[in-house]
C-alpha cells in the first residue's frame, strides 16, 4: 500500500460537475492506490483508508447537493408540466384527466349498446349457419335424388347447390361482423379482458411448484429478504446468515 492521500485537484474554470468530477476521480485514483488487495494490516493503514472513505462519503454528499442544485429548476419545470397535462390527460391512481375520464364514461355508455349488439350479431350468425347447413343439405339431397338422365331433376339440384353456395358466403360473413359503434376514425368495439382473483392460495403455489419453480423460488426469496430487512427473521425454512459489514 502506498502511505499518503493524493491532494485533491482543480478545473479552471469549474462548473458544479467538474468540481465534483474532479474531487471523486482524484479520490477514487487514491483508492486504486490503497486498495490493491493486499488488505488493511496496520493501524496507520486502516487510519488511512478510514480517512479515505470519510473524504469519498463528503465527496459524495457534495456532489448529491449539486446534482439536487443542478435539477431544480428542471425538475420543478418538468412537475409544472406534468400538472398541466395531468389535468387533460393524466392517467395513473392519483390522477384522472379530463379527456380520460370522459373517454372511460362513453365506453362505459357504449358497452351495454355493444353487447346488446353483439348478441343479436351473434344470434343472426347462428341463423344463417343454419340456413346453409340446411341449403347444403337440400343440395345434396336434390342430386341424391336425380337420375343422371334427369335433366330436369339435375337443374334443380344445381340450383339448390346455387343457392346452398350463397347461403355459405351469407353465413360466412355473419360470422365476421362484430359489433361496432363507428363514429369516429377508429371503430369502437368490445374487447375480453380477464382479472386474475385467487381463491385458493395452497392449489396457486402447488401449481406455481410444479410449473414456475423458478419464478416462485424468486418471489419467495424477495419476500423473506424483504421480511429480513423488517427483523423478521422467524420464517420456517429460512437460513439467516449473519456477517458484520463496515459502515
Amino acid at each position: 500500500m502506498t502511505a499518503a492521500l493524493a491532494t485533491i485537484g482543480h478545473n479552471n474554470p469549474p462548473t458544479p460537475f467538474d468540481l465534483s468530477a474532479t474531487e471523486i476521480g482524484d479520490l477514487f485514483v487514491e483508492a486504486q492506490k490503497w486498495l490493491d488487495g493486499s488488505g488493511v494490516t496496520t493501524d496507520a493503514e486502516a487510519t488511512a483508508v478510514s480517512k479515505l472513505l470519510d473524504l469519498l462519503r463528503q465527496a459524495e454528499k457534495r456532489a448529491d447537493e449539486r446534482r439536487k442544485d443542478e435539477a431544480e429548476p428542471h425538475d420543478k419545470a418538468k412537475a409544472e408540466i406534468q400538472t398541466r397535462y395531468g389535468a387533460l390527460i393524466g392517467n395513473t391512481k392519483s390522477v384522472k384527466g379530463k379527456a380520460i375520464l370522459a373517454m372511460d364514461c362513453c365506453k362505459r355508455a357504449l358497452a351495454p349498446w355493444l353487447a346488446a349488439e353483439e348478441a343479436k350479431k351473434q344470434a343472426e350468425a347462428i341463423a344463417a349457419r343454419k340456413a346453409a347447413e340446411e341449403a347444403a343439405e337440400r343440395a345434396r339431397a336434390a342430386f341424391q335424388a336425380a337420375p343422371v338422365d334427369d335433366l330436369a331433376g339435375r337443374i334443380e339440384a344445381e340450383r339448390l347447390a346455387g343457392e346452398a353456395k350463397q347461403a355459405e358466403v351469407l353465413a360466412k360473413d355473419a360470422d365476421k361482423d362484430k359489433a361496432a359503434a363507428r363514429g369516429g376514425a377508429r371503430a369502437v368495439t368490445l374487447r375480453t379482458v380477464y382479472r386474475a382473483e385467487i381463491t385458493d392460495r395452497r392449489a396457486v403455489l402447488n401449481w406455481f411448484a410444479a410449473n414456475r419453480p423458478d419464478q416462485l423460488a424468486g418471489m419467495l426469496q424477495t419476500a423473506v429478504e424483504s421480511l429480513c430487512a423488517a427483523s423478521v427473521r422467524t420464517v420456517p425454512g429460512v437460513t439467516y446468515h449473519e456477517e458484520r459489514v463496515a459502515r
